[in-house]
């Protein structure tokens, strides 16, 4: 049986012939072909072989399509082209899979089942018979068959074996590999963000066998099934996923348009809403909603959550682009939120921002209002109103509009002049009008547009100038309710009207305005004003005074402000004066019941909770001193002491409640009371229930992670306690970034497509008991390693140079979902080294945002770190350069990390060999002495040289083909002598020779071959090799005859053109390239280095000493030349004599003339002139004296410097 075959079996026949057919591997050239090589066998006889065994019988080459029509349509992975296989059979009722084995596969092998004979031939029986052992198969199906499901459910997937005896479950159960792929959506095996929760279940029989599965997305899909272990092939199933039902806190709301959330008021606003289920899947465009179109509502409020209305709501239905359209109509001008809900939740996106602009200006719609809403002017005063610019929708219109005023006094209906008139912006859509009043009584003001001559709202103002004085910053206002005032209590405060100078300014009460409003503009307080006259006050006919009492009652417990008016003049310049109104008394009638749980634990801080408000239900503060908790009863089990129950001290909340805590000790009923200055709060008492522990449920924190675009399945009462054992979720809050789903008894989070980081919800439990307890799940979508998107699918480039020359290889880009964190990509080659172009690292020396540096062994990998953005500018620039000789296909590998974990990818590169020279690797000089045999002198013996004798192909360790393929043409010539090589017989024809008597190279056509071998002789040899017989005939080599003192060996080699080309070097042929060196070949032992270094060294040392010695003799000779010359001065007839002092000073001491004539004498002892000394005799002293001048050669001539006396006989 073929090894490249994988077994399957098949009944096809209704009689159990045992028939199999094999679906060989097939490579990836023959699945780009469509084709697969299917081989049919036949059983053999039962009383020769085995059962089971097989006989070849007809192998058939059949289109892909006819076994794989799924998989042909779209192509598999190369991991599972590798794979791939068929298995069908015996006795199977149905196929699991009609996209594996459809009826075309089965009417093509019936086929050749009938085109292989029925019984053996004579040849077949003599064919050796091998027993064949079965290897466990596999086939996979749905279910009941039905491959539908919906987004979220489990879907299982039963596993069908074969061939696994009984005793052999246990091992296949315990080594069973089982891998699921969703084709074509990565190819990614396991949980992906297509499938999770991907199980294998092998407990039990073998027909028990299945996988579960759950399909996130939905669409429709093809996952391979296939067991690495034991089955070498693949299975395909087709399945269809439906989305589920519409999840509000998944769907998504936005704007229909790109500008859509900035509107003019009176136009269309229209608000798209993508429907999706809770795992994220879109809606089918026309699917049924709950309640139909209206199913999700559409609500407003201001930024600050006010709620407001809109008109114009529309539901206009299902787009083309499979979502819902809706508007609506925005009249008000500001800014607004919309809120798009359904089932009080709110949808993704929810609340829109919406932007509303005013229209144009519409005359009749504007409006006027008084300054402090009186038309009560003072004379000699300003009068200010207000002109409020609005649009037709009452909205105000910014900018600066041309208006006039005019006024006509009324009794009279004459115009009158405005003195003074001026008109300024003083915000947003408002200018104010402002003249000067010098007349009194009653005017009509008209206000209108410059231009179109438009009043404004069409109507007209009508204010009363009354004659009055009073100034605001000199009019006098005190009293106690100015300040401060108490809740049910009545307040007051004067009010002292005086003119500039500081008198009396009476006017009428109607003239007097005060105004008491909350700061919140919630409230406000009507008051009450009351004229005073003092006892010496004359009474003013018309009944005017300028004292005034102003008296209030507040209700409500806040902070206000007091506005006192005189006319249109504003007491205290202008501004209010401040005022607090302060809560009241206790009303124990009317504060809250004490809030408590009638059900508490034992031995922990159980809490009560009493509110404090007066009678307007204004809450009371700072009372705490004064509430008290008290025990008033104990129905317990355990005698009471005074640590049975103990109770704390009320705290102060800040908003009018209180809180204590108590901790009661024993089981049993207690009843407590609430005391407030020694009042009981009802109700008194009221009773709490104190039970064990046990009783109650308790719930803690969940902490889960799943990564992004994924899905992830978890318990939420798993590690939590629930008394009876039994729980109802009755409430589960929506997470901001995902979306819950409730299986029974465990949910299922999704996050948001693109989202990451940290989410939760809460839930709250409801046990048997009643207890109601919440707790919080808290959720870390992981973002996935980062992930290549684009690649390259071959990259070229030349051998030994960098690729590219410019920039870097185009096409990497990588994707991550956090654009701020700072991952990295590690680049390594197998066979090279990646580096980045000088670019990248100009820009890093600049922002210092980007790391660059070498790690790994030899620091041949590339480390980038920095964001996503930065990193992918820096794989533009990516360049490759392979090591050192090296051609062919290599890998470049990519390391994409984050903190959570690593991403690996692949990028193949293509290096284009580039011929390289050989390489002669020989010694100047080889000594042959003491090689010599019958054959002559042995150049080279690889156990007795130590150098190197031979030839290097650099290209030959990357040759793709057979490496005898490549030839090299290797010279061998001397220049005396003969050289003599033994080579197969095999290789005569690649021989060629150089005989003495020729210069030309000739081949061989004749020879004597002894033992399959034969001799070459001659002056030259050329062989024509490759490297490795090159190198083997070059340690064959001899010399034979020559002179006594050598020859030079010639070595050449010729590569023929060849590199890195195979099969077919038609298309990497370049022009050949030679090598040669020259060796000399001496039969006398020349001197080594060392012994050469030190011979040299001796003469060179010998050549220094005798220098020495030289200069040293030198030296001597010529101190003696000098003394010698200083003595023939010396002893020169006719010298001066000294003086009689001198001579007297000298004679004087005879150690010094011992001394001084000491000189001459070891002059004469070096062969000097002695001629003085054997003249002297018994003379006179003074003619001694005069000896011994000459003796001296000094000659005293009366100065004071003795010179030498020049010798005239010399």
């Amino acid at each position: 049986m073929p090894s490249s075959c994988t077994a399957g079996y098949a009944a096809l026949t209704p009689r159990p012939v045992g028939v199999c057919f094999f679906v060989h591997r097939h490579t990836k050239a023959s699945w780009n072909a469509g084709t697969l090589t299917v081989t049919v066998v036949l059983p053999a006889p039962s009383h020769a072989t085995p059962a089971g065994g097989c006989r070849l019988a007809l192998a058939v080459a059949l289109p892909a399509a006819f076994f794989f029509p799924s998989l042909h349509e779209s192509r598999p992975s190369p991991a599972t082209e590798r794979n791939a296989s068929l298995h069908v059979q015996s006795g199977s009722k149905s196929m699991a899979n009609r996209a594996a084995l459809s009826p075309r596969p089965i009417l093509a092998i019936s086929l050749l089942l009938c085109l292989a004979p029925l019984r053996p031939t004579a040849a077949q029986e003599q064919w050796p018979q091998y027993p064949i052992t079965p290897r466990p198969a596999f086939m996979f199906r749905w279910v009941d068959d039905n491959g539908s499901f919906r987004a979220g459910d489990t879907a299982t997937v039963m596993i069908t074996s074969f061939y696994i005896p009984d005793a052999n479950v246990s091992e296949v159960r315990r080594k069973a590999a089982f891998k699921v792929t969703l084709h074509g959506h990565g190819d990614k095996a396991g949980n992906t963000s297509y499938l999770t929760d991907v199980a294998v279940h092998l407990e039990g029989d073998l027909p028990s066998w299945n996988i579960t599965l759950v399909p996130l997305r939905a669409g429709d899909f093809v996952a391979l099934f296939e067991e690495e272990r034991f089955f070498l092939g693949v299975d395909t199933l087709n399945f269809a996923v439906a989305a589920r039902d519409v999840s509000p806190s998944a769907s998504l709301a936005s704007w229909t348009h790109l500008g859509g959330r900035r509107v003019a008021a009176g136009s269309r606003a229209f608000v798209s809403v993508f429907p999706r289920d809770a795992l994220g899947n879109g809606l089918p465009r026309g699917a049924d909603m709950p309640f139909g179109n209206w199913y999700f509502a559409v609500s407003w409020s201001y930024v600050n959550g006010t709620p407001v209305q809109f008109s114009g709501l529309e539901y206009n239905g299902w787009t083309e682009d499979a979502c819902m359209s809706i508007e609506f109509v925005p009249t008000l001008a500001g800014d607004f939120l919309v809120h798009v809900h359904a089932d009080n939740t709110k949808l993704r996106g929810s609340p829109l921002p919406l932007t509303v602009k005013p229209g144009l200006i519409d005359i009749a719609k504007s409006t006027a209002e008084w300054k402090h809403g009186t038309n009560a002017v003072q004379i000699f005063s300003k009068l200010e109103i207000f002109i409020n610019q609005r649009d037709s929708f009452g909205n105000l219109v910014p900018g600066i509009h041309s208006f006039d005023a005019a006024v006509v006094e009324s009794a009279s209906r004459l115009s009158v002049p405005v003195g003074g008139l001026r008109i300024e912006a003083v915000a947003e859509g408002i200018q104010r009008l402002s003249f000067d009043v010098v007349e009194p009584g009653e005017f009509v003001l008209t206000i209108f547009e410059t231009h179109l001559k438009q009043r404004l709202s069409d109507t007209v103002y009508v204010y009363h100038v009354f004659v009055g004085y009073c100034d605001g910053s000199k009019s006098i206002v005190n009293g106690s309710g100015l300040v401060q005032s108490v809740a049910g209590s009545p307040s007051s405060f004067m009010v002292y009207l005086v003119d500039q100078y500081g008198s009396p300014s009476p006017i009428d009460t109607k003239m007097l305005r005060v105004q008491i409003l909350s700061r919140n503009g919630t409230s406000g307080v009507n008051p009450v004003i009351t004229p005073v006259r003092e006892p010496n006050e004359t009474i003013s006919t018309d009944g005017q005074t300028s004292n005034f009492n102003v008296s209030y009652t507040p209700e409500i417990a806040g902070e206000y402000e007091i506005w006192v008016l005189c006319g249109n003049v504003a007491l205290n310049d202008g501004k209010p004066y401040n005022m607090t109104v302060s809560p009241g008394a206790v009303d124990t009638s009317l504060s809250t019941a004490p809030m408590f749980d009638p059900k508490a634990k034992r031995s922990v801080r159980n809490n009560v909770t009493v509110r404090l408000v007066d009678s307007f239900m204004n809450p009371v503060v700072s009372l705490e001193p004064k509430l008290r908790l008290q025990l008033t009863s104990a129905n317990v089990t355990a005698p009471m002491n005074a640590s049975s129950f103990t109770a704390g001290e009320f705290v102060n909340n800040r908003d009018g409640s209180y809180t204590a805590h108590y901790v009661a000790r024993y089981l049993g009923l207690y009843g407590m009371c609430i005391l407030f200055d020694s009042r009981q709060l009802a109700p008194c008492p009221f009773q709490v229930l104190v039970l064990p522990d046990e009783y109650f449920s308790e719930v803690r924190e969940d902490h889960i992670s799943v990564w992004e675009d994924e899905s992830v399945s978890f318990d939420i009462l798993s590690n939590d306690y629930i008394a009876v054992g039994l729980a109802d979720v009755v409430n589960l809050s929506s997470p901001l970034h995902g979306a819950v789903l409730q299986y029974n008894p465990g949910y299922r989070y999704t996050p948001f497509e693109r989202f990451f980081g940290n989410d939760s919800f809460s839930y709250t439990v409801s046990d048997k008991h009643g207890n109601v307890v919440s707790g919080t799940v808290f959720i870390s979508v992981l973002c996935r390693p980062p992930q290549f998107i684009s690649l390259p699918k071959q990259l070229h480039v030349t051998e030994d140079i960098i690729g590219p020359k410019f920039g870097g290889f185009p096409g990497i880009e990588m994707t991550y979902s956090d654009t701020s964190e700072n991952i990295s990509v590690t680049v390594r080659a197998q066979h090279g080294n990646v580096l980045l172009a000088p670019v990248p690292m100009k820009q890093h020396l600049l922002d210092d945002t980007l790391s660059i540096s070498r790690v790994g062994r030899s620091s041949q990998a590339l480390k980038i770190q920095g964001v996503v953005e930065e990193i992918n500018g820096a794989l533009k620039y990516l360049q490759y350069i392979g090591n050192q000789d090296f051609y062919g296909d290599d890998v470049i590998m990519l390391y994409a990390r984050n903190r959570n974990g690593r991403h690996r990818d692949e990028l193949h590169v293509s290096v284009e060999p580039v011929n390289d020279p050989p390489v002669i690797l020989a010694p100047k000089s080889i000594f042959l002495g003491g090689k010599e045999s019958r054959d002559g002198y042995q150049i080279f013996d690889k156990q007795r040289d130590p150098f190197e004798f031979s030839i290097v192909e650099p290209d030959l360790r990357w040759y793709p083909g057979n490496k005898s393929h490549l030839l090299l043409v290797l010279s061998l010539e001397v220049f005396e002598g003969t050289l003599m090589m033994t080579l197969p017989a095999s290789l005569v024809g690649r021989a060629e020779l150089k005989t003495g008597g020729s210069n030309q190279w000739q081949s061989l056509q004749t020879y004597v071959a002894i033992a399959h071998h034969l001799v070459l002789r001659g002056t030259g040899i050329r062989l024509r090799l490759d490297v490795a017989d090159c190198n083997s005939a070059m340690h064959r080599l001899f010399y034979q005859g020559g002179p006594s003192h050598g020859t030079s060996l010639s070595i050449t080699v010729d590569d023929l053109g060849n590199y890195g080309c195979y099969p077919d070097c038609s298309e990497m042929m370049s022009r050949p390239l030679q090598a040669a060196k020259t060796v000399q070949l001496s039969k006398r032992k020349a001197m080594n280095s060392t012994r050469a270094i030190l011979t040299g060294s001796a003469i060179a040392i010998e050549i220094l000493a005798m220098l020495c010695l030289g200069g040293v003799l030198l030296y001597f000779l010529v101190k003696c030349m000098c003394a010698l010359r200083i003595e023939r001065t010396r002893g020169r007839p006719g010298n001066e004599v000294r003086t009689s002092e001198r001579t007297m000073s000298m004679s004087s001491s005879p150690s010094d003339d011992a001394g001084y004539s000491s000189a001459p004498a070891a002059v004469l002892s070096m062969g000097g002139n002695r001629s003085g000394f054997r003249q002297r005799s018994c003379r006179s002293w003074k003619q001694q004296e005069l000896e011994m001048q000459q003796l001296s050669g000094i000659r005293n001539d009366g100065n004071q410097d003795d010179q030498p006396v020049v010798d005239k006989d010399k």
